[in-house]
């Protein structure tokens, strides 16, 4: 006898820093793309998303009597090299507001997640890019919520500005501030959109385009499969020439023209009219490890990824409009403050989150409880810094 049922495939959570208590983040909603909705229904796939989590499952095989367990097997097999395809719709306008990630968003760029980049931590599967992308550079310049990591994987994140002429290790207290050990979203997950044909601009005038691009190669995992290498003469020297990638199948590429810098791009006509946060890539492979859905044999292994996010820091500034002596403090005794005039300034970012911080000011030796930052209201005063200003009418 053959039941015919239905077993996760995979499953995705998106996690968030600033929500304190679960770190649940439903800021997203998620979608597939059209070529997925062809795959799903030709391996009898569902997709759902509930809350902050998609879920993908597949019809399997139960037979009688049962085989060992976790050994189920798909009703459709799930062939090496599927590809599935998903789209981050950020549903919440005060998401960069709270999140470490470049308040400046660049439209044309976009964020790219995939389980090729075989990052698990502590038996998560997250799918933002390695955090050797991230290593600690003393010739790099590094602002206020700059994160980078060190060689042992974990996070640091910026509190005050460095460069190559005033560099700070990460052992530097008063630069650096220890975060955790999980891979968190950052710029090295940005990658420029482009569609498969468009306008590549020079730098400089050129008389031709020597053009190259990488592909994913499965056996050496990573981007170094020669995908395409021609090379277009101009009939006069220009300054851009319409570039065609028609070629190339959608996804990510190392693109590179002349001397120009090589830059990491993203090619999907289907994002032409509409331009989602985030694109997320779901393969089978059989490695790295990481793109696993299925075993050797085919048996569902049901892997779970995950894309975390990490709160934005900022200096918390109470603006108070009383003319008496006043402080504020800190029930936790992490942060300090400096008052000048009628305002009173955290020495350090504090990162923001939903849980509100026990904090006071004391006005008159009389300590009244004051709310903590909002993410609605953020300055910059040209110090490198971002400000959450905090009025209180005391």
């Amino acid at each position: 006898m053959i039941d015919v049922n239905f077993k996760l495939l995979f499953t995705l959570q998106i996690l968030h820093k600033y929500y304190f208590t679960d770190q649940v983040c439903n800021d997203f909603s998620i979608t597939s793309a059209t070529a997925t909705n062809t795959v799903a229904s030709g391996h009898r796939l569902v997709v759902r998303q509930y809350n902050n989590q998609l879920y993908v499952g597949t019809q399997f095989i139960n037979t009688q009597p049962p085989p060992p367990p976790n050994q189920d097997l798909p009703l459709v097999p799930i062939e090496q090299g599927l590809q599935m395809t998903f789209y981050m719709w950020l549903n919440n306008p005060l998401f960069f507001n709270y999140t470490n990630l470049p308040s400046s968003y660049d439209t044309t760029k976009i964020y790219y997640f995939t389980n090729r980049n075989n990052n698990n931590i502590s038996g998560l599967n997250f799918l933002s890019a390695p955090k050797v992308n991230l290593l600690y550079n003393s010739a790099n310049s590094y602002l206020p919520g700059d994160i980078a990591a060190n060689g042992a994987g974990m996070i640091f994140s910026a509190i005050a500005p460095s460069n190559s002429g005033s560099p700070h290790g990460l052992g530097d207290a008063a630069f650096w501030v220890q975060v955790d050990d999980n891979a968190y979203a950052s710029s090295a997950d940005i990658l420029q959109w482009r569609l498969s044909t468009s306008t590549y601009n020079f730098q400089s005038v050129q008389t031709s385009a020597a053009i190259t691009v990488k592909g994913y190669d499965s056996v050496t995992n990573d981007y170094t499969l020669s995908v395409l290498s021609t090379t277009v003469t101009f009939n006069n020297p220009v300054l851009s020439f319409p570039l065609n990638l028609t070629s190339l199948t959608p996804g990510k590429y190392l693109l590179t023209i002349n001397a120009d810098p090589p830059q990491w791009i993203y090619i999907n006509d289907e994002l032409n009219t509409s331009r989602p946060f985030g694109v997320i890539d779901i393969f089978n492979e059989a490695s790295p490890t990481s793109t696993n859905l299925v075993d050797i044999n085919g048996y569902i292994l049901s892997p779970a990824y995950t894309i975390y996010f990490m709160n934005r820091a900022t200096k918390w500034k109470y603006i108070i409009s009383s003319g008496n002596s006043y402080k504020i403090t800190d029930g936790a005794h992490v942060y300090t403050f400096t008052t000048v005039a009628s305002t009173a300034t955290s020495a350090t970012p504090i990162p923001l989150s939903n849980q509100p911080l026990d904090m006071n000011v004391n006005i008159n030796n009389i300590p009244i409880a004051v709310p903590s930052a909002d993410p609605q209201r953020l300055a910059t005063v040209g110090d490198s810094y971002v400000y959450s200003e905090i009025y209180l009418n005391y």
